[in-house]
């Protein structure tokens, strides 16, 4: 049958796809169109507390698969341009933006310069450490435990605020807040405060995912367990070893394992997940 179609009928018998292609495009220009495709597909990723550790490792993963990725620091300039020259050297595309997200003004500065220099905003990843506020209930002040406390909810308060009106005016947004496995209940005396913290931020997260969910805007967290970062520098090495062998995968997480659940929840094919907890802890959850 094929063989008895002219020249001009087999230019005309175009597939299925690209007739429904050619209809959506309309009258507009092919390389207009492409071009929004492209930029559809290369999103636009802030991520605070990105200059080292977990955050730096998300902001490499977020590259490595062609987001332009912003990266937030308070007082890390030196490590902060390291990752963006990491990322551009290895093709990505970065900038590095320093802003106390922990303020108003500071989360929306941190989101005018993103808008400024890529003009949108898809994704926010707020990994930015406040630190752990050490103590046992029964000593802990409590201007200690409630800065702690007020702290953490800001990091996330504030630039989930900032980029709100952008995320719902575009119809699209994922937003990743980071937990942590304390949240769970208690995995050592002295992480009251850092336990409460988190286990507010996680209250914080859904109430955004259901408020977004409507909108496209999606909101989850990545919950780490032990991880190897520059914050556990400090412990004992018995202590770590000891932890770790409870661990049934049998080591801690790299901040690469934390970055490939951040770099799914933060993708397009997130889309229909909203106000969950991931735990990334090698399966912890089983020995409790």
């Amino acid at each position: 049958m094929f063989s008895k179609i002219s020249e001009g009928g087999v230019a005309a018998a175009v597939s299925a796809d690209r007739l429904a292609e050619t209809a959506v495009r309309g009258s507009r220009r092919p390389g207009l169109e492409e071009q929004r495709v492209e930029d559809q597909v290369r999103r636009v990723a802030v991520v605070t507390g990105a200059a080292r550790g977990i955050g730096r490792a998300i902001a490499e993963r977020l590259a490595a698969r062609g987001d332009r990725v912003v990266i937030n620091y308070l007082t890390s300039k030196e490590a902060a341009d390291e990752a963006v020259a990491a990322i551009t050297t290895a093709g990505g595309e970065a900038i590095a933006v320093s802003a106390d997200i922990r303020n108003e003004e500071g989360a929306r500065s941190l989101v005018a310069a993103t808008v400024e220099a890529y003009g949108r905003v898809d994704a926010l990843v707020c990994n930015a450490n406040v630190g752990l506020a050490q103590g046992p209930v029964a000593e802990i002040p409590w201007e200690t435990f409630s800065a702690k406390v007020n702290d953490e909810l800001a990091a996330a308060f504030h630039p989930t605020r900032a980029v709100w009106q952008h995320m719902t005016d575009q119809g699209y947004g994922r937003i990743v807040y980071l937990g942590a496995e304390a949240s769970k209940g208690p995995v050592g005396a002295d992480v009251v405060a850092h336990a409460a913290a988190k286990s507010a931020l996680i209250s914080y997260a859904k109430f955004t995912a259901r408020e977004g969910a409507p909108q496209g805007v999606v909101a989850n967290v990545v919950s780490p367990g032990l991880t190897r970062t520059d914050a556990l520098g400090e412990a004992p090495p018995d202590w770590f070893s000891a932890f770790e062998k409870r661990i049934p995968a049998g080591r801690a997480a790299e901040p690469t394992d934390v970055a490939a659940m951040v770099a799914f929840f933060t993708s397009e094919e997130a889309g229909y997940i909203a106000g969950t907890v991931v735990s990334v802890n090698g399966g912890s959850d089983m020995t409790r």
